[in-house]
């Protein structure tokens, strides 16, 4: 009698998340196409992107609960998945007891500044040798209560759900094959999701950051704090640029500038004087005797995590040809 064939929980791990990541956007776009039909209840030609007549306390609250939905409806999904597996996810927000540890947090704003930086210029040089167009930026409002709404969700909601979501239960199910492995492919899935090819490599980059702080608190927590902070530090620079007039604008742009590089070159400097990344095992490499694919092939081996996969990649290079 032949062998009942044993499933694969690396396959299963990767389809899962394949399929998180496709509720996560297929819910948000639903909700999107489903505002987009409550915004003609103000005005007849009413969208999201050009809000004829509609108040900004509505497009604040849509703001909030458009991405909270998606990402949180494929949190569920997730958790729900891993339930009942040796994959378990780790969601408690608890905080570093290491006061140390706080001395990446400008050394992530720094590198962070300098990655956004660095996908302006990429962007600019895509604009100008493809048809690929920079997406639009955020129009912030003009009321207050509208504006906190924006914050909230700008800011908050993201930092606290992907991290969750990307760290707490996507990386933590992968991180039984490998601590790089789980880091860099969640980093992989994390560039992805936000859609934007110029920013991509500096999305990789800080999301690979924010994994090692998983990895070495063994929480999202820390991580929901760094993706917090950078939020609002990106969030300060549009503020600047949209309600501030040009010589204002300049002026608080530079103080923010100066704050977060020497702030990072600082704190850099005190963590190899302190010598706090010697606190920090080394990360082992994870070899599986039982298996004879790598773990690249097994992933490949996932219908549903590479079909979602080739789509987001085709999503993000489509901007270069069509515009």
């Amino acid at each position: 009698m032949a062998r009942r064939r044993q499933k694969d929980p690396l396959r299963y791990a990767a389809n899962l998340i394949g399929l998180c990541a496709a509720v996560c956007l297929g819910v948000t776009a639903l909700l999107r196409r489903g505002a987009g039909l409550l915004l003609r209840l103000f005005h007849e030609g009413a969208t999201l992107e050009n809000p004829i007549a509609v108040p900004e306390w509505v497009l604040g609250v849509l703001n909030l609960l458009l991405p909270a939905a998606g990402t949180g409806a494929a949190l569920w999904l997730m958790c729900m998945g891993l339930r009942g597996t040796p994959m378990r996810p780790r969601l408690s927000c608890k905080m570093p007891r290491d006061k140390q540890l706080w001395l990446f947090l400008p050394v992530f704003l720094g590198a962070g500044f300098l990655g956004d930086l660095l996908a302006s210029l990429l962007g600019r040089l895509l604009a100008a040798c493809t048809r690929y167009r920079p997406p639009a930026a955020l129009r912030l409002p003009q009321g207050g209560f509208a504006l906190i709404l924006y914050f909230i969700g700008v800011c908050a909601v993201p930092a606290v759900l992907e991290e969750l979501l990307l760290r707490g239960a996507m990386q933590a199910a992968l991180s039984r094959w490998g601590a790089w492995f789980s880091i860099v492919v969640s980093s992989v899935l994390f560039a992805l999701l936000h859609g934007d090819l110029a920013r991509m490599p500096s999305l990789f980059l800080l999301s690979v950051f924010l994994g090692l702080a998983m990895h070495c608190t063994g929480s999202p927590g820390f991580g929901v704090a760094l993706h917090f902070a950078h939020n609002t530090m990106s969030f300060l620079f549009l503020y600047a640029g949209q309600r501030m007039d040009g010589v204002s604008a300049l002026a608080f742009g530079s103080y923010l500038v100066a704050v977060f590089v020497l702030g990072a070159l600082v704190c850099a400097a005190a963590i190899r004087r302190l010598g706090v990344l010697r606190r920090f095992r080394p990360i082992p490499r994870v070899y599986d005797p039982k298996n004879r694919q790598s773990r690249l092939q097994r992933l490949s081996c996932a219908p549903l995590f590479l079909c979602v996969m080739l789509g987001l990649a085709v999503r993000a290079v489509w901007p270069l040809f069509a515009g």
